[in-house]
C-alpha cells in the first residue's frame, strides 16, 4: 500500500498557492481540501456575500466558539473520505492550524510555504479577482488586510515549513520548486 501524502499549503495572499495546487492537481493527480470552502459553503447558506472580510469574521466566530480548531479538524475530516495518495491541504494561517496534520498524519505531513515579495502580491491579487473587490483594492487596503489577524501569523508559521518556494519569478520557475519539492517527498 502507497503511503498517504498530505501537502499543507501556507502563503499570503497572492504569494502562488493557488498555481502550486494546480500544478499538483494537474501534473501528480493530487486532490484539494481546503478550509475556504468550508467557510464559503457556510457563508452562502447564510446567503451572505463570499467577502475576504465575511470569511476572515467566520473563521474568527468559528474558532471562538467552538475551539481553535474546528475548521482544520472539519478540513481532516473531509479529507479522510478521500482515497487519494496526495493530498492538497489548503487554508493553514493561524497558530494551531498545523498541529492536527501533524499529529493525524505524522512523517506523512509536509508544509510548505509559497510567499512572494509584497507589491508583487498586491498586482497578482488585482489580477485574478478571486474575491469579491479585490481588483479595486489599494495597496493601503492591501496592506490593513495583510495586518488582520487571520494573516499575521503565516510568515511566522511558514518559517518552520519543511519547503518554502519563492514565486517572486515565473509560474514555470514556481512549477521547477514544486518538481524538486516531489523529488524530495518521494524519495
Amino acid at each position: 500500500m502507497k503511503r498517504k501524502i498530505i501537502i499543507g499549503l501556507i502563503g499570503e495572499k497572492g504569494a502562488g498557492k493557488g498555481t502550486v495546487s494546480d500544478y499538483l492537481l494537474e501534473k501528480y493527480g493530487a486532490v484539494h481540501f481546503g478550509t475556504s470552502k468550508i467557510l464559503r459553503r457556510t457563508l452562502e447558506d447564510l446567503h451572505l456575500p463570499v467577502t475576504r472580510d465575511n470569511l476572515v469574521k467566520l473563521a474568527l466566530v468559528l474558532k471562538e466558539g467552538y475551539g481553535p480548531s474546528v475548521i482544520i479538524d472539519s478540513l481532516i475530516q473531509d479529507m479522510e473520505k478521500s482515497d487519494a495518495d496526495l493530498i492538497i491541504a489548503d487554508g493553514i494561517r493561524m497558530h494551531g492550524d498545523v498541529e492536527p496534520f501533524q499529529k493525524k498524519y505524522r512523517e506523512n505531513f509536509y508544509l510548505v510555504y509559497v510567499t512572494a515579495d509584497l507589491k508583487i502580491r498586491y498586482e497578482r491579487t488585482k489580477m485574478r479577482k478571486e474575491k469579491e473587490g479585490e481588483a479595486d483594492a489599494t495597496l493601503e487596503q492591501f496592506l490593513e488586510e495583510e495586518g488582520r489577524l487571520t494573516e499575521l501569523s503565516i510568515h511566522e508559521i511558514g518559517r518552520n515549513a519543511e519547503f518554502t518556494m519563492n514565486n517572486n519569478g515565473t509560474a514555470e520557475e514556481l512549477k521547477k520548486q514544486t518538481d524538486d519539492m516531489m523529488e524530495k517527498i518521494s524519495k
